[in-house]
């Protein structure tokens, strides 16, 4: 009899979910979270036990043998909490949240798509398998009410891959609505997380807000990064077990929408690697040839471009030119000695420009960064690294990319640096903080065997600060130095470069670093002189050319008329 009941109830409240979604604010109700499906737990448990209890642990605690290498941690089932979900605060998630999440994974965590590699058989059993780890709370009891939230409809009607197209005025509605709400004391002034380093989940673990400006590592993005559903969905529902509320009762639908367009503004197009889901790097690093003298200023407005493809959003004609950013992959250092499973940094952006007057280089590397070090042990650190030897590589021969090898040597150009009256809790300072910087320069003939440069240092560092979530680093050398080990850089020839990086607030150092695979540079040739007066000259002569074929014909048929030349005599 109960459970006829239960059916009978759980087909209104299904019919009066389908009746409600026509009727703006309101939340879906349901009778109860969707139940467990035993007869798929035998197959559910063989791919927990072969997939996933390496981070989730044995009974779904999140203390698997890999969660303490981690950052985030993985999460913990035991209480039912679910970050993404449709259902209000508190409440257990829908079966159809699980599955997505198992699917597409979750952006900028360990957490990866496993659609890619499960059945769809083996995901639902799987999610079957993690509903029955959650304890004290029961799928089928029907206390356990669940409200599928109301998020409106893309006013827009944008799509994807880029939801392009969403008007400036809904933009910057959004951004009042952001700081009406406050939401820099967590997200920062610009959107970067670098709002507050003292968060925890709910078991006590450190815990970051998102950084908008990268929506591809938003968690429950669902392989979709620019779809500002994502974000209306989290202003609505809340992360569950994290210090993200939900505003479902400050925001309207309408103002969520639009908070929605100013978040999504902040994050540039590129395009993105399907597997991955992150943005597809540039291997190739071009240095803009400039007339004259580089500015070794950052704010200088020929340094100004913006993250996003030029290819996808155009550039204003008062940029165009500007050397464009590149987007650069990092990942945590793994092969050798004090590994790092969690760099803070997976991503840099170089833009450069080289002088003939100057005889010199410049490449300005930036990179999204919470919090800097406040420990004078610990600076906050980047470098370039580069072959050494590069007039002895053949082809694309290239030295071991972590710190070279014993044949093959590299030449690495380190800035170490910290921010000067700096504290991670200050409020958001809109002009950022100036660096204090030194430079080392090594040469390294394997992971065991760097060495500092006797030689005195010839790589500066012109300019540098950190505003905002962002660290930027422009160094200079000169194209040709005299140190046995230092890289020669010619023009018109793809030299190979990489990047490490060092966070000093998490204590890396030494080996214990992001570091980058190898890229390529080339100096672009600056434009032949014969390009400003050829094409005049060659203006002219066309002109010429044509004005005497115009008066030659006029002249020919003249004389023709008047009987000077026979149609008989014409060339044949």
């Amino acid at each position: 009899m109960t459970k006829n009941t239960n059916y009978i109830k759980r087909l209104i409240f299904s019919v009066l979910a389908v009746a409600l979604m026509s009727v703006p604010g309101a939340a879906l109700a349901q009778s109860m979270p969707d139940a467990i499906k035993k007869d798929m737990l035998e197959t559910g448990k063989k791919v927990y036990f072969k997939r996933c209890v390496w981070c989730h642990g044995v009974e779904g605690g999140g203390d698997g043998p890999s969660a303490d290498r981690l950052f985030t941690r993985p999460r913990n089932f035991i209480q039912g909490t679910f970050k993404i979900r449709v259902t209000d605060s508190g409440e257990l998630p829908m079966e159809t949240d699980l599955i997505k999440t198992v699917k597409n994974g979750l952006q900028g965590s360990a957490m990866p798509a496993w659609g890619e590699f499960l059945s769809e058989n083996e995901i639902v059993s799987v999610v079957q398998f993690v509903k029955s780890l959650v304890q004290d709370r029961e799928w089928d009891d029907e206390d356990e009410e669940v409200n599928v939230q109301d998020f409106g409809t893309n006013p827009w009607g944008t799509t994807g891959p880029y939801h392009l197209g969403v008007p400036q005025a809904d933009i910057d509605a959004g951004k009042e609505v952001f700081l009406k709400n406050k939401c820099f004391e967590c997200h920062g002034g610009e959107g970067r997380g670098d709002g507050n380093p003292t968060m925890k989940d709910d078991w006590g673990f450190p815990i970051v807000a998102a950084d908008w400006t990268q929506c591809w590592n938003f968690r429950g993005a669902r392989r979709d990064p620019f779809n500002p559903f994502n974000v209306v969905r989290t202003i609505t529902t809340g992360l569950n077990g994290t210090p993200m509320p939900n505003f479902k009762d400050q925001i309207t639908v309408e103002d969520r929408w639009k908070i929605a367009a100013f978040v999504n503004s902040l994050c540039p197009r590129k395009n993105i690697d399907p597997l991955t889901n992150k943005p597809i790097p540039d291997f190739l690093i071009q240095s803009v040839y400039t007339e004259g003298q580089v500015s070794p200023m950052i704010d200088d407005p020929s340094w100004q471009s913006p993250d996003t493809d030029s290819r996808i959003v155009p550039f204003s004609d008062e940029i165009k030119d500007n050397p464009k950013r590149h987007y650069i992959a990092m990942a945590g250092q793994i092969t050798r000695g004090k590994r790092n499973f969690d760099p803070k940094t997976d991503d840099l952006w170089v833009t450069s420009r080289w002088s003939a007057e100057d005889n010199a280089v410049y490449y300005l590397v930036e990179y999204h960064q919470r919090f800097m070090s406040q420990d004078p042990e610990y600076p906050d650190a980047v470098a370039m690294q580069w072959p050494a030897k590069l007039q002895d590589l053949f082809g694309a021969e290239k030295p071991y990319f972590i710190m070279g090898d014993s044949k093959k040597p590299v030449d690495i150009w380190k800035a170490n640096f910290m921010a000067q009256d700096y504290n991670a809790t200050n409020a958001p300072k809109p002009e950022g903080y100036k660096l204090k910087t030194s430079v080392e320069e090594f040469v390294g003939l394997g992971f065991d065997a760097v060495s500092t440069k006797e030689s005195e240092s010839k790589v500066q560092v012109v300019d540098s600060i950190y505003k905002q979530g962002r660290v930027k680093i422009m160094f200079k050398r000169n194209l040709k130095t005299d140190g046995e080990f230092d890289v020669q850089i010619p023009t018109e020839q793809f030299i190979p470069v990489s990047f490490l990086q060092w966070s000093g607030r998490d204590k890396e150092k030494d080996e214990h670093m992001a570091i980058s695979t190898w890229y390529y540079t080339i100096l672009k040739p600056a434009l032949p002189a014969s390009l400003y007066y050829m094409p005049p000259i060659m203006a002219v002569v066309f002109v010429c050319f044509q004005g005497w074929l115009i008066w030659m014909t006029k002249r020919t048929r003249k004389m023709y008329d008047e009987g000077k030349i026979k149609r008989d005599e014409l060339p044949k």
